[in-house]
């Protein structure tokens, strides 16, 4: 018994500093891209006559923010009979209805905006903006989510960037409208920063494969028909058409220097929605495309940093395990527990370390406001965000589980409110409720009761050695618990305000 709870813990802590390594391997090249890229300015300069471009907005029920996302539509900065918009519009709400209104009052002004209605959600995102590439044949397609806020020059800045014709994609950074709104959406913007930091530049800054976020990007037409269009097989299909059209030899490029504002997620079932699409459909695309990847002819580390990226989610599934052979860890060593876990202590702090310095490196050298901060500033919200990524995994791993064995699951938008920086809401929430207190959240309080405990004990018995570790585990299903249950706290109170 003792042999195979320890050789599962080391295993376990093993795959996570591996996944660990790989980011902060990721962040030193990205280091290394700062002092060596020569800088040539933000915005590229189209050669020749503008050519013609395809907007597309893929929306369900999006009653909060439709009006600013039109808004911002009627305002950008292209030739009008050069521009095609699509709002491709799956709603089951009054969304449809308020977009209707507002899109015939801005055809008035000039702004025309093709308001597209499907039979059936069928593809869901992936379905509809394929539905849309049907009925146009622009050269160039982007594509932004209702959450964000396309600056008006967003095509004129990025479009030079297709000058070269190896380029198939260009993906643009994300800023946050409401990062300072709580403490939830400070650490989700710190976590969204580093993706677009080290992860996305140091791939880039390798030559590997990078990915289209699904939103405030622009394609090549033809780098998507090469690729065999948007499948809905994977829950993240933006993940699995990059990983396609990139073996079909195109080049993605990401561009730091150009920011598009979107709303971050502000409740812990609304992190909880997107953490399961964004985690599941990782999973699923590397069940789909890694034989594709291995069997192509690209280099070695390109094959290599495409599996890390790929399979990233796997370090949830995990973190999970090797939580739970801690728990337990006591009850099978007894007096001689500090020993036996001392080499899974070592390599956890490794991994910490190695998060810790990706992060910091994201944000002492990554182009937004938290480039700012303090390095104590900065690491600190590290560790909180670490918490957080602790406390899901028992709901992020189920994801992971779902994806490897091909369980079908619909495509789970996340709710928008339309929440500014300093918390005001234009409209009240409580029409995207999370969903009651379930099976799984009452597991997460018994892990982190049982995690309390665990230092208790550990404390009396003289197990100081094991303390920080059940204090990791304890705060970060403490975390998730908190925020869940204040959220089912907020919306009750709402909802007996609604009906007095």
């Amino acid at each position: 018994m003792k042999f195979i709870v320890e050789s599962i813990s080391l295993f376990s802590a093993v795959v996570v500093v591996l996944f660990a390594l790989s980011q902060a391997w990721l962040a030193y090249y990205y280091l290394r891209s700062k002092s060596d890229k020569k800088r040539t300015g933000p915005t590229h300069i189209w050669q020749g006559k503008l050519p013609r471009v395809l907007m597309q907005f893929p929306i369900y029920n999006e009653r909060y923010v439709i009006e600013r996302l039109l808004t911002a539509i009627s305002k950008l900065d292209y030739p009008r009979d050069l521009l095609t918009v699509q709002l491709l519009d799956d709603s089951t709400d009054e969304t449809s209805e308020i977009a209707a209104k507002l899109i015939a009052k801005l055809a008035l002004q000039g702004t025309k905006i093709n308001h597209i209605r499907r039979v059936d959600r069928s593809g869901y995102k992936a379905g509809a903006l394929q539905a849309g590439l049907q009925l146009d044949d622009s050269e160039f397609v982007a594509i932004f989510d209702a959450d964000f806020v396309p600056r008006p020059e967003f095509i004129k800045d990025i479009i030079g960037y297709f000058n070269d014709p190896q380029i198939g994609m260009v993906q643009t950074r994300w800023e946050h409208l409401n990062e300072e709104y709580s403490l939830l959406t400070k650490l989700l913007s710190f976590a969204i920063d580093a993706h677009f930091s080290v992860e996305q530049g140091g791939r880039q800054a390798v030559h590997s494969f990078i990915n289209f976020n699904g939103t405030a990007g622009m394609w090549r037409r033809k780098t998507i028909d090469e690729a065999g269009g948007w499948q809905d097989d994977c829950l993240t299909e933006d993940l699995d058409l990059s990983f396609r059209a990139q073996l079909k030899g195109w080049r993605f490029l990401f561009v730091e220097e150009i920011a598009t504002p979107s709303e971050l997620p502000a409740q812990m079932s609304a992190i909880r929605t997107q953490q399961f699409r964004w985690t599941k459909g990782a999973a699923e695309t590397g069940r789909k495309t890694l034989n594709m990847l291995w069997g192509s002819n690209e280099p070695i580390l390109t094959k290599i940093i495409g599996s890390f990226h790929m399979l990233n989610s796997f370090v949830f599934p995990f973190l999970l395990v090797l939580s739970c052979m801690a728990a337990i860890f006591p009850m099978v060593f007894g007096a001689d527990v500090e020993r036996a876990f001392m080499p899974v202590s070592i390599l956890m702090t490794i991994a910490l370390g190695a998060i810790m310095f990706t992060y910091w490196t994201a944000h002492a050298y990554g182009q937004f406001e938290s480039s700012k901060k303090s390095t104590g500033s900065i690491l600190s919200r590290a560790f909180l965000f670490m918490l957080i990524v602790s406390g899901l995994c028992i709901h992020n791993g189920r994801a992971v589980i779902q994806g490897l064995m091909g369980r079908t699951t619909p495509f789970v938008r996340t709710p928008k409110l339309n929440i500014d920086a300093d918390g005001k809401k234009v409209m009240q929430k409580n029409a995207y409720k999370g969903s009651a207190f379930n099976f799984q959240n009452i597991v997460e309080v018994l892990f982190a009761l049982i995690f309390v405990g665990l230092v208790l004990h550990s404390v009396k018995q003289g197990y100081y050695w094991m303390v920080p570790v059940y204090v990791y585990f304890a705060c970060g299903y403490a975390m998730v618990t908190f925020y869940t249950i204040i959220e089912i706290v907020e919306n009750r109170q709402a909802a007996q305000h609604t009906s007095t």
